[in-house]
């Protein structure tokens, strides 16, 4: 055991005077920078890697308009034949705040004549690479808005300040409306020097609210805390509350952590002529053992209430909408024919749930014969919480005369007011010019003279005696029975070739491929919801029914099924799925209370659902 323990401390000691040796000369410097060209929100790595002696970490320049944040540092040794290289390297996330080609300066390492430095780095910065924007967002839209909040700092707690991070839900109100849309930020702060990794996206913690698609790349900045400095990483997105009630709302975001245990290296009478902390550095790099550890960061749960829309003073052209909304309305030409056809644009532009905003349309008339209106929608930032909605509705003025496009209402609930509001167009008038007509002439036609005959006449009439008919050969192409014997392996043909051809093109088309998928999965849903009901099985019927509707929904609106949930429906369908409200939360009586339903009950159930599915299939 102890010439164990002194081989190994010899072993040691060889490696520790190797490294020594190693780095005893003069400290050299090498920068890079991966990719020298990206936009602004993207970011580039800076690494810097010293070899010999040195007891400082470099020193970086300031560039205006780049931020450099530290993110960790490693040490390697090589030795190749017999000659030992030691580098220590440390690397750097580079973020610009602004467009444009930044010059970095030369690094410096070392003190005095001994010092070294890198050779100057350009990066160049764009506005957004390569002129296209995030999935999802357009070319003219603009940034999400920032909630309105204080500017003074929230308190950070004694546990958030022992910890590697915390996590924050900045939002500007802790009372909502059912259907308002709020932008919120979701900010997650990380201590300077904590090498760590994100594992995921953001969740929200609470089934009162659902959450836009957030995106990859969060917005990364610096900011000091109590004298700590933290690397703060931000999502921008929008929260919808969809039911009423108290609640509370926190957000968790997956890391993974890396601890380091420092080894214990042996004690030297001798000084240590390099510097105690470099060596110490690059020692417990060396040989110290790094431990991952997957860690969820929480944020402090915080209470709100979600009230629900006033019934009283809802007016009838109310349809969903909550925000800040304005309307106009424009008529093209106003000046055309009986017969040739005027196009009326609504347009609705301002802030809020723009999915239930629904523009009043012209109903069909004596004067007007109307058409379905188009819809169009172009967002002003990347949620779509702000932007216009547009609506065309072709109107064909059945007769001439100065005619009137009426008034038009749209109402929406303000959440700041706290009441429903109410914009009216004015009437349109459109003058009618009489259209061109055809007036068909009819020609009589002349009478034919009536054939005399003479009563009196020397003449005999001719007789005329048809004889022996016989019968005479045919063409085949007058058979009927022949033309379709002749024919009918050509149009077989021609019918497989193009159901052939049909078939293979659906194969090819996502969109029918899974309308096709959806539709064979709904069958068997109702086989399967059928046989429940008939054996009274009351947990394979709800499974059934709540699977069939999830299917339909979630084909309806382009979601995975099994993320179609009750506050979901409730969301999207406004309080219009009474039957489909009743179907889940009998479901959910029967799972949690174990509640049996009779075969007879079953059935009436059965109807429902039935009912309810071709609601939801009709276009």
């Amino acid at each position: 055991m102890k010439h164990t323990l002194k081989q190994a401390s010899s072993i040691t000691v060889a490696v520790l005077a190797t490294l020594t040796l190693a780095w005893a000369k003069a400290p050299s410097i090498n920068a890079t920078l991966e990719p020298t060209a990206i936009a602004v929100g993207e970011a580039a790595q800076l690494t810097v890697t010293v070899s010999g002696k040195s007891t400082d970490a470099p020193q970086l320049p300031a560039v205006n308009g780049l931020e450099f944040q530290p993110v960790g540092q490693s040490s390697q040794v090589q030795v190749i034949n017999g000659a030992m290289t030691a580098n220590l390297s440390y690397t750097y996330v580079v973020v610009p705040t602004h467009p444009g080609n930044f010059t970095i300066p030369a690094i410096k390492i070392g003190p005095g004549a001994d010092a070294a430095m890198s050779p100057p780095m350009v990066l160049k910065v764009g506005g957004v690479a390569g002129g296209s924007v995030p999935a999802g967002n357009h070319a003219n839209q603009n940034a999400l808005p920032a909630p309105a909040v204080s500017s003074e700092e929230e308190p950070v707690s004694a546990a958030e300040q022992q910890s590697f991070g915390f996590l924050r839900l900045v939002t500007p109100k802790q009372e909502f409306f059912v259907g308002e849309m709020v932008p919120v930020e979701l900010k997650a702060y990380f201590r300077d020097g904590i090498e760590l990794r994100v594992d995921g996206l953001p969740k929200l913690n609470s089934d009162a609210f659902t959450m836009n698609k957030l995106g990859d790349q969060p917005v990364s900045s610096r900011q000091t805390i109590n004298g700590v400095r933290y690397t703060v990483f931000t999502w921008p997105t929008v929260i919808t509350a969809v039911k009423a009630g108290d609640y509370e709302m926190s957000v968790e975001l997956p890391t993974t952590v890396t601890v380091r245990q420092q080894a214990q290296r042996p004690r030297s009478r001798r000084g240590n002529p390099f510097g105690d902390d470099f060596f110490n550095d690059v020692f417990n790099n060396f040989f110290g053992t790094a431990t991952q550890k997957q860690m969820v960061l929480n944020s402090e749960p915080g209470g709100v209430q979600i009230l629900p829309l006033p019934a009283e003073n809802r007016p009838a052209s109310f349809t969903g909408a909550v925000g800040q909304f304005d309307l106009a309305a424009e008529a093209t030409p106003t000046q055309t024919a009986a017969g040739d056809p005027v196009t009326l644009k609504l347009t609705i532009s301002g802030a809020g749930n723009f999915d239930r905003v629904t523009a009043p349309a012209v109903e069909k008339s004596d004067a007007w014969k109307t058409y379905k209106p188009s819809v169009k929608y172009e967002p002003g930032d990347s949620a779509g919480y702000s932007g216009a909605k547009n609506f065309e509705q072709a109107l064909v003025p059945t007769k001439a005369g100065r005619l009137e496009i009426p008034a038009l209402a749209f109402s929406y609930f303000d959440p700041e007011k706290k009441q429903y509001v109410t914009r009216t167009t004015s009437p349109v008038s459109v003058e009618v010019a009489p259209g061109q007509t055809t007036t068909a002439t009819t020609v009589p036609a002349k009478p034919t003279p009536p054939i005399a005959v003479s009563a009196a006449s020397d003449l005999a009439p001719n007789q005329l005696t048809p004889g022996h008919f016989t019968a005479t050969l045919q063409p085949w192409l007058t058979n009927p029975w022949i033309v379709a014997a002749a024919f009918f392996p050509s149009v077989l043909a021609l019918f497989a070739g193009l159901l052939l051809r049909r078939r293979q093109r659906l194969a090819r088309d996502p969109k029918q491929v899974r309308v096709a998928n959806a539709h064979r999965v709904l069958r068997v849903q109702l086989e399967t919801m059928n046989r429940a009901a008939a054996d009274g099985d009351t947990g394979s019927f709800f499974a059934a029914a709540c699977a069939a509707f999830q299917n339909l929904l979630g084909l309806r609106w382009s979601l995975p099924p099994r993320t179609i949930t009750l506050a979901e429906i409730n969301a999207r369908l406004n309080g219009e799925a009474d039957g489909l409200r009743t179907i889940f939360g009998l479901a959910d009586e029967a799972v949690y209370t174990g509640r049996a339903f009779a075969p007879d009950e079953l059935r009436q159930l059965q109807t429902l659902v039935n009912n309810e599915l071709r609601k939801l299939e009709a276009p």
